[in-house]
């Protein structure tokens, strides 16, 4: 009897490559080239199964808090009884944002495998991740969310991305989105995203971020939160602290051994087989980056006799914060996401009365309370949200040989400037829900173009009847800035 030989499977043969994106950019293409039939079509006048594909779960603030607002905006445009939603998880544990009727698809096994298990339950794919097309955090993300917008788009099904930002991409990850063409619509929070995509080739049109509309936890209880830990002298500096140089996180598989026979590692393991970057230059420029916040951080602290607060934004934030806090004679408190809930770190965000932020969510969830804020970026997106006329002077780079000297100046500025920054920031946050709600409208005008018994706002209504709906301090600020 002759015996029968298994091919491999799409994980031995991405292994025997040595954990190669190659390999995996390859795959994920040839399972988008075979989801012609990936799933039956939607029965008219059923709910509408959309899954909403990004990183929820993990202990990140801003991806959470973003993803519960889009929910809630699909939810008013669509009705609630017209939707089932699905949210692909990183971790077990959701925040109560996004557990609301919402499925959660645990992402327990290899990507193609998961992608075509669970993508054919569903009627559409809404990508959700705002760093959606980039190599600076991990190719394998970006790929993540292109394979899911086209094998949903390869089948005739929605494929929308939602918020999108794209930035820097490794050649292989330029061809692969480059390859999804006109078929899924990208929804751009900014116009350096959109122009970078319609230069690849994709159907592009403007959006937003979805986070403007998240409500804190009321003010009183943060007030509460911040007397127990011991933060009463005004003004508040909070620093949102992170490590700009071990990205992006590659696959490794000797540390993954490693890590599993001896525990080696573990400081750098992200996830699965991927780990940090990690290199003499990369902990000096670490250690370099750190010491300048510190010290420009105490030298403002002793000038104004106030205090400060380090929060985490992110589970990788927590060795940051804490390395930050060490290089203090008397350590700032820290608060870390997945300690506490998105609403209290975003209610704590925005009882600052200055932000120093190398997370960008950390300054969009803050603006609303006019917070004038000073960004340490790594790469293009608190760029592109504070704007190039702010190089220098509240926009800094994390790599720049003058960050130690640049940091102080940038604070009292912003310090010194802060009604007009913070009214700046107000009237943003009115024109970012403006094009949330705009953004909206397109997401309708796509959904029908699928399902045109779906009932949506009407095509004449103007652009809030597609927002959720919103804090009354929401209301009055878009009043103030009409």
């Amino acid at each position: 009897m002759t015996e029968i030989i298994e091919p491999p499977s799409r994980l031995d043969e991405y292994l025997a490559s040595g954990a190669n994106d190659t390999v995996l950019l390859r795959q994920l293409h040839e399972l988008i080239q075979n989801s012609a039939n990936a799933a039956p079509p939607r029965v008219p006048g059923t709910p509408l199964r959309l899954l909403l594909a990004g990183y929820n779960g993990g202990g990140n603030t801003g991806a959470d808090v973003r993803v519960a607002e889009m929910i809630r905006q699909i939810r008013a445009i669509l009705g609630r009884e017209q939707v089932q939603i699905g949210l692909i998880a990183a971790g077990e544990t959701l925040p109560l944002e996004l557990a609301d009727e919402v499925r959660p698809e645990l992402s327990s096994d290899y990507l193609p495998d998961f992608l075509e298990r669970t993508c054919r339950r569903y009627d559409g794919v809404i990508a959700c991740e705002g760093s959606m097309f980039k190599s600076n955090f991990s190719t394998a993300l970006g790929a993540f969310m292109a394979a899911s917008l086209g094998i949903a788009s390869a089948s005739g099904r929605l494929a929308v991305g939602y918020g999108a930002e794209a930035g820097r991409m490794e050649p292989g990850l330029r061809d692969f989105v480059s390859g999804l063409g006109q078929g899924p619509l990208v929804l751009c929070r900014n116009a350096e995203s959109r122009t970078l995509l319609d230069g690849l080739g994709l159907r592009t049109a403007a959006g937003a971020d979805t986070a403007w509309t998240y409500q804190a936890t009321p003010e009183a209880a943060v007030q509460q939160r911040l007397r127990m830990l011991g933060v009463g002298q005004r003004p508040l500096l909070v620093i949102c602290p992170i490590n700009p140089f071990w990205w992006p996180v590659r696959p490794d598989l000797a540390k993954a051994v490693e890590l599993e026979t001896h525990g080696a590692h573990r400081d750098l393991h992200y996830a699965a087989v991927l780990f940090h970057a990690d290199s003499d230059e990369i902990r000096r420029g670490y250690a370099a980056y750190l010491d300048a916040i510190a010290e420009a951080a105490k030298q403002w602290r002793e000038d104004n006799h106030g205090s400060v607060l380090i929060i985490g934004m992110d589970r990788v934030d927590r060795k940051p914060c804490h390395d930050l806090a060490a290089r203090f004679d008397t350590p700032p408190p820290i608060v870390q996401s997945g300690d506490v809930s998105p609403g209290a770190i975003v209610g704590m965000l925005r009882a600052a009365d200055l932000l120093l932020s190398s997370r960008f969510h950390a300054i969009v969830t803050s603006m609303q309370a006019g917070v004038p804020a000073v960004g340490i970026s790594m790469d293009e997106r608190i760029n592109n949200l504070l704007g190039a006329g702010e190089h220098n002077r509240r926009l800094l780079r994390a790599d720049s040989p003058e960050l130690a000297g640049q940091i102080l100046p940038a604070l009292r500025h912003a310090q010194a400037e802060r009604e007009s920054i913070g009214a700046a920031a107000q009237a943003f946050v009115a024109s970012q829900l403006r094009a949330m709600g705009e953004m909206g409208k397109r997401f309708a005008d796509e959904v029908r173009r699928f399902h045109p018994d779906i009932k949506t706002p009407d095509s004449n209504a103007g652009w809030s009847a597609y927002l959720p709906s919103m804090h009354p301090e929401l209301h009055a600020l878009l009043e103030r800035n009409s």
